[in-house]
């Protein structure tokens, strides 16, 4: 079985004007088993939490992107919006919260209001004992410093994007790391160090669909059961057999999450 740990289910839909019910087909006749729907901003809260409640093989997060905006009332609506998944106890749903972190790179909002609202939310993360999923682009070392201070108890970094030694860095966190579609992208040879790198009990694949269509597919909007490709990828940078990686990935999902699917 295969398991896409980082989706954008509401935007694949919209960008290939497919139904909900042609997508999650798709995901089972790709032996793709599981999935997150990962939230990024306030208005995506109610949607990611009811698909993940309709769906039984689908969790989802809740959390604000770095890239999206974040007011006081709209970290106060985050907060209130992840009690009200504890005491509906949907809380074996909750694959945790994000995407949270830090972007340098887009700059889409200033960077005192990126940092105020990360630190906030691995507050939330604390205050309900829920793990983090970080973004971080051309941001490691500040974003390693907050994780350091706030020192959540679990996390994963998605879509990592460094080298060996900047692996190790996440890796002495105690977080998992993620390896997206570019992890098969021929130039990404820091990538591909890294996730030779990475033991195989602290590694989780994903897609981050839409975006970082992996190869052979590049050049085509990205969807959740082209995971697949990236796992065979893998496979053959750790010199393993699929069935490992798949077994390997699957217990580290297990053990993230803390509930049995």
């Amino acid at each position: 079985m295969f398991i896409d740990t980082h989706a954008h289910f509401e935007m694949c839909l919209e960008e290939r004007k497919a139904t909900e019910e042609d997508m999650l087909s798709s995901l089972k006749e790709n032996n793709v088993t599981y999935a997150v729907q990962i939230s990024t901003e306030v208005k995506t809260f109610d949607w990611s939490y009811k698909f993940s409640k309709r769906n039984k093989n689908i969790f989802f997060t809740i959390g604000i992107h770095p890239s999206s905006r974040a007011t006081e009332n709209d970290l106060i609506s985050m907060s209130n919006f992840t009690q009200k998944v504890i005491e509906a106890n949907d809380r074996d749903r909750l694959f945790g919260i994000g995407e949270i972190g830090l972007d340098y790179y887009r700059m889409r909002q200033p960077k005192d209001n990126q940092i105020r609202s990360f630190e906030y939310q691995l507050e939330i993360a604390k205050k309900f004992d829920l793990p983090v999923i970080i973004h971080s682009r051309d941001a490691k070392d500040e974003t390693l410093k907050i994780l350091k201070s706030k020192q959540p108890k679990k996390g994963l970094m998605h879509c990592f994007s460094g080298n060996g030694k900047a692996a190790k860095e996440v890796l002495d966190l105690g977080f998992f790391i993620s390896f997206a579609g570019n992890l098969t992208y021929n130039k990404a040879t820091d990538l591909h160090d890294a996730a030779k790198f990475v033991p195989l009990d602290r590694v989780m694949l994903e897609t981050d669909a839409p975006f970082l269509t992996p190869v052979p597919l590049r050049g085509q909007k990205n969807v959740p059961e082209y995971v697949t490709h990236t796992y065979r990828f893998f496979a053959g940078l750790k010199n393993e057999s699929i069935n490992k990686i798949e077994d390997d990935i699957y217990n580290n999902f297990l053990n993230f999450v803390k509930v049995n699917p």
